[in-house]
């Protein structure tokens, strides 16, 4: 199954990804595309939703993880929301967990990029 990707703009600096199915290597491959045209575009704070996602695979996580750092260093972040506790654990699992900050909603992610 492919992952699913809606984006929106809810503010004028924070981006939201809206993730569905399973995320592969390939479908991570073009969740970052995806990133790449954020940044170009001077965006650096992003949401990702995973309400929807059932499962990552354990390199995409690492790939995601890589790719935050890239935000940081652009003064952004990428903030995570709606992980299941199955797509939890994997994130867990890679050491990854206490690496993103992982917040209830996207309204909760986007008031802490604007606090």
């Amino acid at each position: 199954m492919a992952v699913a990707l809606n984006q929106t703009n809810n503010t004028d600096s924070v981006t939201i990804f809206r993730l569905a199915g399973e995320i592969g290597s390939s479908e991570m491959d073009a969740v970052l595309r995806m990133m790449n045209d954020v940044i170009l575009k001077n965006r650096s704070e992003m949401v990702l939703n995973f309400a929807h996602v059932s499962h990552v695979a354990l390199d995409a996580i690492s790939t995601l993880a890589q790719r935050k750092e890239r935000f940081r260093a652009l003064g952004g972040d990428i903030k995570l929301v709606g992980l299941a506790p199955y797509v939890a654990n994997l994130f867990k699992l890679v050491g990854a967990l206490s690496y993103f900050e992982i917040l209830s909603s996207e309204e909760e992610a986007v008031a802490r990029f604007e606090s």
